[in-house]
This record gives structure tokens, C-alpha cells and sequence, in this order.
């Protein structure tokens, strides 16, 4: 039983079996520091996690405040991002009609070394069942992405929520599925340049740690690893909505 996509994490275009999905612009939030909203126990925990974060490279945009976007099926590459279970079959995989990320670069350096993206997930289904829909609660929770000094090798992503004792639920017909805060790698940057100055954001994580809970499923195994596999393309814009360079540097 997968956990959910988009990140569709989805196809390119649409998901097999899967009508048309909106496609909505996802934001992401860049930082140079932590999640300041984090509580306590939160924040001890991103403080382990990035303990062991490679880091040192940086997002790089032109302006002090930058609204960055990621885009699904963007040409001339179509991207798509997928998040299911480990090994599971394609027709498990969990994607939504509408999905959007929000967020800012704010820095009067112009350059982060993290990115947060907050996501909305409205009208999830299953491919191999897309006229079932069921929900993803969010529960503040995002997904932050650290930068190494080599932004095309395996960089690290965190599941972070703000709040102690919140994760990412799913409520699928067959059991709800959690997916806590924790620590995995595989992630890695491309710029797109010299024309556009975008990045593509590449998942290959593995082995993210999620709980089955109650229904049918729970017959798998109550803990399962699922994974994140594909990409996007993230853009940056002024507040006006001009885009502008965004670029990832080691």
C-alpha cells in the first residue's frame, strides 16, 4: 500500500488509469535557518537531524524576497513526482487531482541553504483506483531539503511538522497511513540554464519510514519504508510575478 505522490508526486501529464489533474503551481519556502515556528520538541528534533545534514552549498535568487515555485509536467521535460510504498506496484501509487506548495525566499543575501516546501494535497486517489478519492492531512507538517557543497550528489530532505506529535495522515479506504518526522537522502539539484536559470529538484529517497494503522492494510505490516522517486522544476518570481533566476550552487 503506497503513501501519496505529486511530490504526485505523478506522471508525466497524468497518472495510468488517472483522468487530467489540475495542475496548480507548488511553492517552496526557502530559509537560511531552521523552522523558527518549530515547537520545543520539534525543534530539538531538526536541530538532530541537521546535525547530520550535508550541507554548505546554497538556493541562489537575484531578488531579497522571492516567491519560488515548483512545477509538475513543466516543458520541454515533463516531471513528475511519486511517493508510494517501497517496491510497490504502479498501480499503488497515490496521487491527487490538486496539489500545490507554498512559500518565500526572504534574504537580503539572496541565498538560502535550505529549502522548506509546504504542501496541499485535495483529492487523492490511488492510480490504480483514480475514481476513489480520499484525504491528506497535512498537520502543518513540510518537507525541508538541505544543500550539499555538491548540489547534484545525494543531498538530505527532512519531514518536519511543527507541532510535537503531528505527521502527515492519510486516511485511505483501506487504513490510515502516517508519515512522522525523520531523516532520509537521495535528493539532488540540476540548474536549468542558460536560458531560464531554474532548478530541477530530483528525488531518489528511499527507505522514509511510515505506520499503518487500522483497515486491511495493517495485514502488510504496520511499519512500512516507502520512497519519493522523480522530479520537478522549481522556479523563482518577484511579488509582481516576473520570474527571476533561481539557481542551486555548491
Amino acid at each position: 500500500m503506497p503513501m501519496f505522490s505529486r511530490v504526485q508526486c505523478g506522471p508525466a501529464g497524468q497518472a495510468p488509469g488517472a483522468r487530467s489533474r489540475e495542475r496548480e503551481p507548488m511553492s517552496t519556502k526557502l530559509k537560511a535557518l531552521g523552522l523558527g515556528l518549530l515547537a520545543v520538541m520539534a525543534m530539538s528534533a531538526v536541530a538532530v537531524m541537521n546535525a547530520g545534514a550535508s550541507t554548505g552549498g546554497h538556493f541562489v535568487s537575484t531578488e531579497e524576497h522571492t516567491i519560488v515555485e515548483g512545477f509538475e509536467g513543466a516543458e520541454p521535460n515533463p516531471h513528475v513526482l511519486h511517493f508510494n510504498k517501497e517496491g510497490g506496484a504502479a498501480g499503488e501509487r497515490i496521487g491527487c487531482d490538486v496539489d500545490k506548495y507554498t512559500g518565500t525566499i526572504s534574504s537580503a543575501t539572496k541565498t538560502a541553504t535550505e529549502i522548506t516546501i509546504t504542501p496541499s494535497w485535495e483529492q487523492c486517489y490511488t492510480t490504480g483506483s483514480p475514481n476513489t478519492k480520499f484525504d491528506i492531512h497535512e498537520n502543518k507538517c513540510d518537507f525541508l531539503f538541505t544543500i550539499s557543497k555538491t548540489p547534484t550528489g545525494h543531498n538530505t530532505a527532512h519531514v518536519v511538522c511543527q507541532n510535537a506529535g503531528e505527521a502527515f495522515v492519510i486516511t485511505h479506504p483501506n487504513c490510515t497511513i502516517t508519515v512522522p518526522p525523520q531523516t532520509v537522502t537521495g535528493v539532488s539539484y540540476t540548474n536549468i540554464t542558460p536560458a531560464k536559470h531554474e532548478v530541477t529538484l530530483t528525488s531518489t529517497v528511499k527507505g522514509i519510514e511510515s505506520q499503518y494503522h487500522g483497515g486491511i492494510c495493517i495485514f502488510l505490516g504496520t511499519t512500512q519504508k516507502s520512497e519519493m522517486v522523480g522530479s520537478v522544476t522549481v522556479k523563482g518570481f518577484t511579488t509582481a510575478g516576473v520570474q527571476i533566476p533561481v539557481t542551486a550552487t555548491g
